[in-house]
């Protein structure tokens, strides 16, 4: 291994132990209790040499973000059987958002409680990374919904990128809703767990093929209305 090589490593090392230290303090204290000296501390750094790494709080924050996103990714090419159906494929994209979620949820209790606030305020570079996050989903699940509508397993009589967006922002929803309406399923007896349990087989009929329904039929080319 050549110095440079190590040096690299070892800032790849460096970088890691912030975000682990950053990601611990924001779950245990609040994002915005926490403080750029209390994580400077905790990695046992200089301010300064923090901000070489990390310019501030937000920058903190995507790092967390881009990190799980990537690791969720890993974990459903992994279960994801390229021979299943599309149907099963979409089936199994949605189960594994809602495990994932429940497996994570001091990393989802942040994302929604600071996420939105720290997103409308992000700068082109964090937005590339969520968006290439972003698209290399809608890949996925573009590609299972296309593979189920050419073999029967789900409905056809939707475009395949309006079905895709639908299941994703349905799905968003439910497993990552927004504190108010969290307060609202406790004001109504019913839990998170049992909320997001419950979801596939709520959306399982909406994706079901429709035996009376035929293919989308596609608007020509040049025409509005």
């Amino acid at each position: 291994m050549t110095i440079a090589d190590r040096k690299q490593r070892e800032k790849e090392q460096r970088r890691t132990e912030i975000v682990d230290a950053a990601e611990m303090l924001f779950y245990k204290k609040g994002f915005n209790n926490v403080t750029m000296d209390e994580i400077a501390d905790a990695v046992e750094l200089s301010k300064g040499s923090l901000y070489v790494c990390f310019r501030n709080k937000d920058s903190l924050f995507f790092a967390i973000v881009d990190r799980t996103h990537k690791e969720y990714f890993r974990q459903f090419r992994e279960l994801l059987d390229e021979h299943a159906s599309g149907g099963e494929q979409v089936r199994t994209m949605i189960r594994h958002l809602v495990e994932y979620t429940k497996d994570h949820q001091e990393y989802n209790e942040m994302a929604c409680t600071v996420g939105p606030l720290i997103w409308s305020r992000m700068d082109t570079r964090y937005e590339q990374v969520l968006a290439e996050n972003s698209i290399e989903y809608n890949r996925w699940l573009n590609d299972a919904i296309s593979k189920g509508m050419a073999d029967g397993s789900i409905r056809n009589d939707l475009n395949p990128a309006l079905f895709g967006f639908y299941i994703s922002l349905i799905s968003l929803s439910v497993v990552s809703p927004s504190p108010l309406w969290k307060k609202g399923f406790e004001l109504a007896g019913v839990g998170y767990d049992e909320f997001v349990d419950n979801f596939l087989k709520f959306i399982d009929p909406s994706i079901n093929h429709c035996k009376n329904a035929g293919p989308v039929k596609k608007r020509p080319a040049g025409r509005n209305g």
